[in-house]
């Protein structure tokens, strides 16, 4: 998906940009990159899998069929629980409904965090191995799945919550836009760099954090990341869905 401009038709802009669903979109973008990468890094050192990273389950899902990562199944489970969660929530999303698609996504999002939270806790964070640490890397995949439907654009350009190795090529492709693209496209490009600078950065602070956190209370920090998550609700634009 390529950048794209602002809808100038009465400010009815494509529901999935948060410029259009948030008060404070880039505190938003921020927020919710960061709580990825926070449970996230949470996620891989306690399972042994990642929850929002599923491009390193594919290679974790390959590396452990070929006998070498103990903890496939975590990445397999997580993988697909995913795939699940995008799709239930995206399909709730495309409804008739007389709330904003924002609101079910960030409400879908909030209620997976909290069940994930909630095994985390009774699991006690699946130290134990074996199946409560596949279910506990299905629920945060889940969870994270949920998540990445809460936005595709900011400001009309393309922006991922959870999926940073698009953030990545995205940033790359726009470094170059802005240095030997015609004039008319290099402040969007800036505009784009500096939108996946930010995605990236706070991905990987909440990851640095995340990874302090779950030395000490690994019980909470799922819980931790849904009350974070809760704030975005207090971002919402009060508007209703026009579907």
């Amino acid at each position: 998906m390529g950048d794209s401009q602002p809808s100038t038709n009465g400010g009815t802009s494509d529901p999935e940009d948060s410029y259009r669903e948030f008060r404070h979109p880039l505190l938003v973008l921020a927020l919710t990159t960061g709580i990825a990468g926070f449970v996230d890094a949470f996620a891989f050192l306690r399972y042994g899998a990642f929850v929002a990273n599923q491009s390193g389950n594919a290679v974790f899902l390959g590396i452990g069929l070929a006998g070498r990562h103990a903890t496939w199944l975590e990445s397999a489970a997580s993988l697909v629980a995913f795939a699940v969660g995008t799709g239930v929530v995206s399909q709730l999303r495309a409804a008739h409904s007389r709330w904003s698609p924002s609101v079910r996504a960030l409400a879908c999002a909030l209620v997976a965090l909290s069940l994930w939270a909630v095994l985390n806790a009774l699991l006690q964070y699946g130290r134990q191995g074996g199946l409560p640490q596949i279910a506990l890397a299905a629920a945060g995949g889940l969870a994270m799945g949920a998540l990445a439907t809460l936005f595709a654009r900011t400001a009309g350009i393309t922006t991922a919550i959870t999926y940073q190795s698009g953030t990545v090529a995205k940033t790359g492709e726009r470094v170059g836009r802005w240095l030997v693209g015609p004039g008319t496209a290099r402040r969007r490009a800036r505009q784009g760099m500096f939108l996946g600078l930010l995605a990236l950065t706070c991905y990987a602070v909440g990851g640095g954090i995340g990874t302090v956190t779950q030395q000490g209370q690994p019980r909470w920090v799922p819980a931790w990341g849904a009350l974070a998550l809760s704030t975005a609700a207090l971002l919402l634009r009060q508007t209703r869905s026009r579907r």
